[in-house]
């Protein structure tokens, strides 16, 4: 069991371009996210464990200066991962308290970006590496509607539909760039460092970290503390199946293999004011 946990451990590591004893705490918590999205709690832990003892035994050998898995922590549970979901009033909140900033001159970049940003992993429910991934040039229409291309690991492209008026946002932001600095090319990424002050340096793209952290300031702005990318995405198939979305059509639009995962994220379906036992009448 060991030697396949390491292995997959390898295989993930090598699917996203990194060498082992270059890793670093925030890139361990991105397997984590990995793992917990494609496995049982308990294989999920072991397979943690598994990265634990090793960097632990390399530091002890001096293979790498520091342990970066040291604070690596385990998943407790499907429904506790990333402090749980928002309700729709709550999504509302969030996305109005980043509209409050657009009044501010010296944040009204800024805002913009994470107006976008926000938006797309709320309204969307793709991952965090997906959204840093897009670059402008993969914005586009089918079938008269707004979508985005997304390139995800193992080279699977997948396209996801992005509503009218969020498309708004991503345009109002790519607007803001260009009179800030930078004028974004197709080839560019979406979302790129802003400075201090609303100035857009050049095209630098996010890091996963730095969405991590734009998010977290966002959600603990309006109350929403110990929430992060995750639970946007959580979010998303919840409220998608509250407003009566169909399973198939949220797992196939959260880019989830198995429809056993979809439900894994669908974090108030215990909800008794609208149980199964409510439809029948005899």
């Amino acid at each position: 069991a060991y030697t396949l946990d390491l292995r997959t451990y390898a295989e993930w590591l090598e699917a996203e371009g990194l060498a082992w004893d270059q890793v670093t705490p925030d890139q361990l918590d991105m397997y984590r996210e990995w793992l917990a999205e494609r496995y049982a709690r308990t294989t999920t832990n072991r397979r943690l464990t598994v990265v634990r003892s090793l960097y632990a035994e390399a530091h002890r050998r001096h293979r790498v200066p520091d342990d970066p898995a040291a604070r690596l922590r385990g998943v407790r549970g499907r429904d506790e991962r990333d402090g749980g979901v928002l309700t729709r009033a709550e999504a509302r909140e969030v996305i109005d308290a980043i509209h409050a900033d657009l009044r501010r001159p010296t944040r009204r970049v800024i805002a913009r970006r994470d107006l976008a940003l926000v938006g797309l992993l709320l309204r969307t429910g793709i991952r965090r590496s997906e959204v840093v991934g897009i670059r402008v040039g993969d914005l586009d229409t089918m079938q008269g509607h707004h979508v985005a291309t997304l390139r995800a690991k193992g080279n699977v492209v997948r396209t996801v539909k992005i509503p009218t008026d969020l498309h708004r946002d991503i345009d109002a932001w790519l607007e803001a760039a260009a009179g800030a600095g930078a004028g974004l090319r197709s080839v560019d990424p979406l979302f790129v460092e802003v400075r201090r002050g609303g100035h857009v340096p050049g095209r630098h793209p996010l890091s996963d970290r730095a969405v991590y952290d734009i998010v977290k300031r966002r959600l603990t702005a309006v109350g929403k503390t110990g929430m992060g990318p995750h639970s946007l995405r959580a979010s998303f198939v919840t409220l998608a199946l509250e407003g009566g979305a169909p399973l198939h059509l949220v797992q196939r639009a959260a880019g989830h293999a198995d429809p056993r995962t979809t439900e894994r994220y669908w974090r108030r379906k215990n909800d008794l004011d609208d149980n199964a036992t409510d439809y029948i009448r005899l």
